[in-house]
Order: C-alpha cells, then structure tokens, then sequence
C-alpha cells in the first residue's frame, strides 16, 4: 500500500478555514434585541422586550453556498486521510473561486442584503474570516501547483 499525499500549506489553510466556516455556520448570525424585534426578520421569533439570534441555515439563503464552499475546501484533506492517490486537479482552481466568489456573497449580505433593524453576530465575522481563508488557501495551492510544475 503506497502512503497518502502530502497535502501543501495552501490545501492546509482551505481545509482548516474549511472547518471553521462549518463550525461558524451553527453560531449566531444575525440578532435583534429591545423591546422592538422586527417583523420582518425571517426564522427570528417575535418576543416581546427579549433578544433573538439565529444561525445562517435559519437566516438567509447562503446557507447551502458556504456548505459547498466548505466541503470543497475539505476535498484535499479527505483524501489524503483516506489514503488516496485521486488527485482532482481542479480542486485548488474550484477552492480558490468559491472561496472568492464566497467572501462577496457574505459581505454583500453583511452590507447590503441584511435585515432591517437586525445585529450583525460573531457568527457571521468568523464567517467572513473563514471564507477569506478558503479564498486564500486556495489561491496559494495554485501558486504551489504551479511551481512545482516549473
């Protein structure tokens, strides 16, 4: 049996932000609190006077885009753990875009696509850190890539 492949220090970093974007994913995202809850805030409960926060699975459509950004960023990890010799050549390309492409999603829904009247979590800043750290990862696995084809 041949031993699994090393992965490089920018399939490290995705695979690592990878796991704190899963874990920042069940953390608050969004909040209210006071005597005024908005009514419009969708999966937050309208109590009188208390404080409300909910995830981002409850909070926004994103939800299901940073899983899949995650999970690509994990690829790499998951297989040389399992000891395979597969290696998808399109994976830090795929990382490296999400990751991007997921860094504008959550500051476009921290900035302009957040609710009215609603607190912006740690949840969603660890989130954000998190995607820049896949964009990152990703970014310097392809800059590995290409040198160790020179």
């Amino acid at each position: 049996m041949g031993r699994g492949r090393v992965l490089s220090q920018g399939q490290i970093i995705a695979a690592v932000s990878g796991v704190v974007l899963l874990v920042a994913t069940f953390l608050p995202w969004i909040g209210v609190s006071g005597p005024d809850l908005p009514a419009n805030l969708p999966g937050v409960s309208e109590s009188a006077g208390g404080s409300d926060s909910e995830d981002i699975w409850k909070g926004s459509s994103l939800d299901v885009y940073l899983l899949i950004t995650a999970i690509v960023a994990l690829v790499p990890l998951l297989l040389a753990l399992s000891g395979s010799a597969e290696e998808f050549s399109f994976a830090s390309a795929a990382t490296f875009l999400l990751g991007v492409v997921g860094v504008i999603l959550v500051a476009v829904f921290l900035t302009i696509d957040f609710p009215d009247g609603a607190e912006r979590k740690v949840g969603a800043f660890i989130g954000l850190a998190a995607v820049i750290g896949i964009a990152f990862g990703g970014f310097r696995a392809l800059q590995e890539e290409v040198a160790a084809d020179i």
